[in-house]
């Protein structure tokens, strides 16, 4: 929807494209909004080759389908929350020359922790415990387990049946996420060649593995912008005002980027 500077919206796994309805309508008034269902949520099935299943995978769909909506010869602006945001830097690794900006809250880049930092210990348990929740058909058991770690214990039971019951039925793509971001061999010396301006948010709620990825990455990219909301982790899908202000005055300072020309001062812009 809308008229201007493309911005990609890239959601979080066990979501789909209608976590950003808020965020793409305040966009719209001034650019041009892509939300995109990554593979296995929404509208798009689980891809069939699952044992050759990547990150890469997710790339190549976000390519194939802003190719008939966005030039070669445009720059993107890409907004990515937690798996979204891990295939956004990605993105920006494999074409930079297609990014004009990136807006990320909580990447879970497990890839960049290294193989001894407990904080990854603790996501592979996270992972393997899913995994094999999933093998047992256990969906619902799986759908909780990891939706309450993002949440705190007893969210889900919280939730309505059928949101409940709709988390269960997605949840067998979670398993590809985690193999697909363990997998990826971008390391944080990649990152310091990402040119394009960065704004990386966290929750002063969230678990500590993604504000550690944050504070990582914050040290690693050239050109970044660190900011720390009242939430938690998945703060962008409940149409959080803060996130949704934050990004937007951020594409505003930058949205000359995908066109070559200078960026705007944030403090510039009136909220």
């Amino acid at each position: 929807m809308g008229a201007g500077g493309a911005v990609v919206l890239l959601h979080s796994s066990l979501n789909s494209k209608n976590q950003w309805t808020s965020l793409a309508q305040r966009l719209a008034a001034r650019f041009r909004v892509i939300a995109i269902d990554l593979h296995g949520y929404g509208d798009r099935d689980i891809p069939e080759a699952v044992d050759r299943f990547s990150l890469d995978d997710e790339v190549a769909l976000v390519l194939a389908t802003t190719a008939p909506l966005v030039t070669p010869q445009e720059r993107m602006h890409i907004v990515g929350h937690s798996y979204g945001g891990a295939v956004a830097l990605r993105f920006a690794e494999r074409h930079p020359n297609r990014v004009a900006s990136l807006a990320l809250y909580e990447p879970v880049a497990f890839y960049l922790l290294e193989a001894d930092d407990p904080q990854r210990e603790t996501v592979r348990t996270l992972a393997d415990r899913v995994a094999d929740l999933c093998a047992m058909k256990r969906t619902g058991d799986a759908a909780r387990t990891f939706v309450d770690f993002w949440n705190g214990e007893g969210f889900f039971a919280a939730l309505p049946p059928p949101v409940q019951a709709r988390l269960a039925f997605r949840v067998g793509k979670v398993p590809l996420d985690f193999r697909a971001v363990f997998q990826c061999p971008l390391r944080l010396e990649d990152c310091h060649a990402m040119k394009a301006p960065a704004l990386l948010l966290e929750g002063r709620r969230s678990p500590a593995v993604t504000r550690h990825i944050v504070t990582l990455l914050g040290k690693a990219l050239p050109d970044v912008t660190l900011d720390t909301l009242d939430g938690d982790h998945m703060a962008p899908a409940y149409a959080n005002e803060a996130f949704n202000l934050r990004v937007e005055r951020f594409l505003i300072a930058h949205e000359n980027e995908g066109r070559g020309g200078r960026p705007r001062r944030v403090d510039a812009i009136a909220a």
